[in-house]
C-alpha cells in the first residue's frame, strides 16, 4: 500500500486497518433492528419445534422419575 503510493507510510496503513476492523467489529455487534416483519416471523409460533421442544422435556422428565425411582437421583444431587 505504501509502494503503490495509496499511503504515507506503515503508520498509516496500520491505523486505516484498525479503524475498519472497528467499524466491522461495530457493525457485527450492533446490527440494525429488526423491521416489524422480521420480527413477526422469528417471533411467530412454529407448532412443529414447539412440539420437538415439548417431546424434549416429556422425555427428559421421564428419565428424571425413572432415576428418582430407582433411587441415583434426588433433588438434592441434582
Amino acid at each position: 500500500m505504501v509502494r503503490v503510493g495509496r499511503f504515507n507510510n506503515q503508520s498509516e496503513v496500520v491505523r486505516e486497518a484498525l479503524r475498519r476492523m472497528e467499524r466491522e467489529e461495530n457493525s457485527y455487534l450492533n446490527p440494525p433492528p429488526l423491521t416489524e416483519e422480521e420480527a413477526r416471523r422469528c417471533f411467530a409460533p412454529n407448532a412443529e419445534e414447539d412440539g420437538r421442544e415439548h417431546a424434549m422435556v416429556r422425555d427428559g422428565q421421564a428419565s428424571l422419575r425413572r432415576r428418582a425411582r430407582k433411587g441415583r437421583v434426588t433433588f438434592e444431587n441434582l
